[in-house]
């Protein structure tokens, strides 16, 4: 009777082991803590605070010369990016430049506070740079895109934050995780699992829990939460593959949907261990889920702005080996 007990002691060593080795290479080789940046993490930083400005114009109705912290850590960012005379044609100091650009030609016209107005010499002139800031999106134009062939869809998905009214029928959510379910898993255990939200005030709470969703939650029509099921894996080995498996459902399951013709902003689940407790026990969500994200969705306006994301280069993509 005692040999059990072994295996599930051995068991628990390895998978102790194996998350202090995941901890340990994350702490060295993340942000996490840190104020100076090798190369690598300043580009990755810049991405992200460039981002939020260019969230913020891609909202409903952005608030006049909103932003003003992330401003100010995005000139830290560039001052610091200066001073190493890193390369000006990355793609992380081109989007932080442009979305400062837009950012003053969003309020082109309006009498800019000088607490706002001392950042505009960090976009270096630039008030539109191609692919930088937002982009001008019609539904027609989304739908004809959406029903072409597999490059269409892909290039044409984009995280839509301005829905208009309207119910998201329970026939096109099963239909979009019906065609989800045609992912690829390890072993094909098919572990992903999706919860679907339409009442206001349950979406509400999981969304302040979440915490990206201001200035366009409200407007979000159905909220799904994608996990994963743990009981489909087996050892430390595979403490990792709920979010791979999870992740690849994820990326379907918003393909899907838009090739349904919806809208869509996948919110990320990057969640200690406090809030991811409140969620679980917030849906009743089975203590074996593994929680990877949450995706709102809702019907398109007629003509509608998103934010414009520029990509990597391919060469940033793509390591041919040997070198």
């Amino acid at each position: 009777m005692i040999r059990p007990y072994l295996r599930r002691a051995k068991a628990l060593k390895n998978i102790l082991l194996d998350h202090n080795y995941d901890s340990r290479r994350y702490f060295i080789h993340s942000q996490s803590g840190r104020s100076l940046l090798n190369p690598q993490q300043l580009q990755g930083r810049l991405l992200q605070k460039a981002h939020s400005i260019e969230k913020g114009l891609s909202m409903p109705e952005p608030r006049d010369f909103f932003g003003l912290k992330a401003l100010r850590e995005l000139e830290g960012l560039i001052r610091q990016y200066e001073q190493r005379g890193l390369d000006e044609n990355h793609i992380s100091i081109r989007k932080a430049r442009g979305v400062i650009g837009a950012y003053f030609e969003r309020h082109e016209g309006l009498e800019i506070p000088e607490e706002i107005a001392r950042f505009r010499p960090l976009a270096k002139g630039l008030t539109t740079v191609p692919g930088i800031g937002t982009v001008e999106l019609t539904r027609a134009g989304q739908a004809a895109a959406a029903a072409g062939d597999l490059e269409s869809v892909m290039r044409s998905r984009r995280s839509t934050r301005i829905f208009a009214p309207g119910d998201v029928s329970s026939e096109d959510i099963q239909a979009a995780v019906s065609l989800a379910g045609t992912t690829p898993s390890v072993c094909n255990r098919q572990s992903a699992r999706v919860y679907s939200v339409r009442d206001p005030e349950l979406k509400e709470k999981m969304l302040a829990l979440q915490g990206g969703s201001r200035g366009f939650g409200h407007h979000i029509d159905t909220l799904l939460v994608v996990t994963s099921d743990m009981s489909n894996f087996r050892d430390g080995r595979e403490r990792n593959q709920g979010f791979v498996d999870g992740g690849m459902f994820a990326m379907s399951l918003l393909l899907a949907l838009h090739h349904r013709g919806l809208g869509t902003c996948p919110l990320n689940w990057s969640a200690d261990r406090t809030k991811n407790e409140k969620l679980i026990s917030l849906l009743s969500l089975p203590k074996t889920d593994l929680i990877i994200m949450m995706i709102g969705v809702g019907q398109l306006p007629e003509e509608f702005h998103v934010a414009a994301s520029p990509r990597r280069e391919i060469s940033d993509l793509l390591i041919e080996l040997p070198a």
